[in-house]
């Protein structure tokens, strides 16, 4: 039985992958001048050492999720449960930004429309990777047990299994 082509879904876990690799070396080497401009020019007093080293901790998570995403990517129909995982994960983060904005005073330093971008594009790349996802998956046999009963029964020449 030959494999579905899963073409759409590869292209986008790849170019994930690839975009979270640079994320994720952007973080792990980036200084207090960089970040300040990621970050929209915020007050000095708003970066510091802990957030600095939390940023370069969660380059670390992105490195990881985008191991994951290649290993993904190279075949979708064995790796649904990482595709499923990216798409809840999606899902939480679309919608922990915008309960941030609302109880955090960060209205000041971080526009609301950009928060709400933000969870909007995430919102559409989960629904996307859940449209693209395999349906169902062919189950076989592990470790060749039809041709060992098939072995078996011609060993014996009885039609009964060993």
């Amino acid at each position: 039985m030959s494999k579905p082509p899963y073409r759409a879904l590869r292209i986008v876990l790849g170019f994930l992958s690839v975009l979270m690799v640079a994320g994720g070396v952007l973080l792990i080497f980036s200084s207090k001048l960089l970040i300040a401009r990621l970050f929209l020019h915020p007050p000095e007093a708003e970066i510091s050492t802990l957030l600095l080293f939390t940023l370069k901790e969660m380059g670390g998570f992105a490195l990881m999720l985008s191991v994951m995403l290649f290993l993904a990517s190279r075949d979708p129909a064995r790796n649904v449960a990482i595709i499923d995982a990216l798409t809840v994960g999606l899902c939480v983060l679309t919608v922990t930004p915008l309960v941030s904005f609302y109880m955090l005073d960060i209205q000041n330093i971080y526009p609301g429309h950009l928060v709400w971008g933000r969870s909007l594009i995430r919102l559409g790349l989960a629904s996307l990777l859940f449209y693209l996802r395999p349906r169902e998956t062919h189950s076989e046999p592990v470790g060749g047990f039809e041709e060992w009963i098939l072995n078996c029964a011609n060993k014996t020449g009885v039609s009964r299994v060993c």
